[in-house]
């Protein structure tokens, strides 16, 4: 049975399935246009990730994972509300704003948790296990943390 651990993060991630359109500009309609996309309304049980243009520096290596998260819900119904939020909160905007601005636009990708985990948040906690061994830290804009500390995934 095949392996999977933290060193296979990116090449996985790379298999996912990116959403239509990009964020390249701090504003409710480019959250809208993302976060409201067809493919966002048929994406179900799922784990997203937020990933900026270019790597962000970490306290090792470098990522353009900026935030892992899970729905059980669409992608759409999950994060359509928050597009005003994300765009004209005063901390919210700030953030996007230093990411676009430095690290270019913000795309996402979505893949079914189930190869991962036997629950969205044991898959989501896998991913976050692998980012922290990769990096020594969470993505940017994850609060969350994670109790899940496997090495390994069997597929």
């Amino acid at each position: 049975m095949p392996e999977l651990n933290y060193s296979d993060l990116y090449d996985e991630i790379e298999q996912f399935t990116t959403l239509p359109h990009q964020i390249d500009d701090v504003s409710v309609e480019k959250f809208k246009a993302v976060y409201g996309s067809e493919k966002a309304s048929t994406s179900k049980n799922i784990i997203y990730f937020l990933l900026s243009e270019k790597p962000i520096p970490r306290v090792l290596g470098e990522s353009r994972i900026i935030y892992i998260g899970l729905t059980k819900s669409s992608f759409k119904t999950r994060r359509y509300k928050d597009a005003k939020l994300h765009a004209t909160s005063k901390a919210n905007k700030l953030k996007y704003s230093a990411i676009i601005e430095n690290y270019g636009a913000i795309s996402v990708k979505v893949c079914d948790y189930a190869r991962y985990g036997k629950t969205l948040a044991e898959a989501e906690g896998q991913f976050l296990w692998w980012y922290f061994q990769n990096h020594c830290e969470y993505p940017p804009i994850n609060y969350t943390k994670t109790k899940v500390r496997n090495d390994v995934v069997k597929t």
